[in-house]
């Protein structure tokens, strides 16, 4: 079952949350029908996602896009209601074009030459909207700058997607810990000796189910705030494809209303086919 388990410390002056979605990432990337890099840039993005959502409020949409101008195009993930989904534009993307003498195979990818931009959206007129440059294209590291920089909390996220030998998801969890208002130094530096490096964390997160003795570890007072379910869950519908529709202007609808054409809408998250007939395309002209 994939989860989202939150946590705080008084003593320590943190927030923590852990979100795996193994189960729930297995049954995206074979719809994205991605190449294992892919399906890591496509994981991570998700993972980190949901982690923000430890700061939004039941029924929010946050959704992050991210553009480094990379091999792998854009990548969406979106939460809400814990439920998950993502998307990634060239999920099979030429692996030969990876250089073995320039940044990591990853940051390559996803490309550090964009920007990574969230948006929280409540149900009003308007979603808040932030955007922030790529700085490494490992996305970690892209989303803690993207906190320290647009929501100036000290943060510390790590996530890990890792892949059997066939691409399907071995495992893919991740961590946030924030600052709280009114910590200090020593907050920081028990933190940062009780965590170590962020590669004994990835493999503690790797080896572990028990997620909540984890947080206990890292923070004896740790206090469970919330245990949740999460799942792949796509919000495509009909009203939501004919408002695609729409935006292809009153001249472009008419001319395929009046030569019978079948419109067909196939959603980037689910792959869901919907066509559109021409009766139907009508109701759509002023």
């Amino acid at each position: 079952m994939d989860m989202q388990i939150r946590a705080t410390s008084s003593k320590r002056n943190v927030k923590m949350a852990i979100v795996d979605i193994s189960e729930s990432l297995e049954k995206i990337i074979k719809l994205q029908k991605s190449n294992p890099l892919a399906s890591v840039a496509l994981g991570r993005t998700i993972i980190a996602n949901s982690l923000l959502s430890l700061s939004i409020k039941d029924g929010t949409k946050m959704t992050t896009n991210i553009n480094g101008m990379g091999l792998v195009g854009s990548v969406i993930a979106e939460f809400q209601n814990n439920t998950i989904r993502g998307y990634i534009e060239n999920p099979n993307f030429d692996a030969s074009r990876l250089n073995e003498n320039e940044a990591s195979p990853l940051a390559q990818a996803v490309g550090k030459s964009g920007f990574l931009q969230v948006s929280r959206d409540n149900g009003g007129s308007e979603p808040y909207t932030s955007k922030v440059e790529m700085i490494s294209g490992e996305i970690n590291m892209d989303f803690m700058y993207y906190l320290q920089h647009s929501d100036q909390i000290n943060s510390l996220i790590t996530s890990t997607v890792e892949i059997n030998d066939d691409g399907s998801i071995k495992k893919a969890c991740g961590i946030i810990i924030q600052l709280l208002p009114g910590f200090k130094d020593e907050d920081i530096d028990f933190i940062e000796e009780k965590i170590g490096t962020l590669d004994h964390l990835k493999k503690t997160l790797l080896e572990t189910t028990n997620y909540e003795a984890l947080l206990k570890d890292i923070c004896e007072d740790a206090k469970v705030l919330s245990v949740s379910e999460l799942k792949f869950e796509c919000t495509c519908n009909l009203e939501k494809v004919m408002n695609s529709i729409k935006m292809l202007g009153q001249d472009e609808i008419q001319k395929a209303y009046n030569e019978g054409e079948v419109v067909e809408v196939i959603c980037d998250f689910c792959k869901k086919q919907y066509n559109i007939e021409a009766n139907e395309l009508k109701n759509l002209l002023n």
